[in-house]
């Protein structure tokens, strides 16, 4: 298990979703619905497909572990 491919994943996620780029982008093209706007689902799928070419067999662990953890950086963000 390559704990650091769940950790940058997750980390990536959140640093996207925080800029304002993302959310214009969003806006615009009239995306801002679930997956695209959450950091929950938009971590699941991103890291399901990594998962998918780098682990398969444990790519739902991989893709869920980093969700889980996408969601609580995202959390302690809005802490601050």
């Amino acid at each position: 298990m390559n704990y650091s491919i769940i950790i940058g994943i997750a980390c990536l996620v959140v640093c996207i979703h925080k800029t304002p780029i993302y959310q214009r982008i969003l806006q615009k093209l009239k995306w801002d619905r679930k997956p695209f706007n959450c950091v929950l689902c938009s971590t699941f799928w991103l890291a399901l497909v990594v998962g998918l070419f780098t682990d398969p067999v444990n790519s739902i662990f991989i893709s869920s572990t980093a969700a889980v953890l996408a969601e609580i950086i995202d959390i302690q963000i809005h802490k601050i």
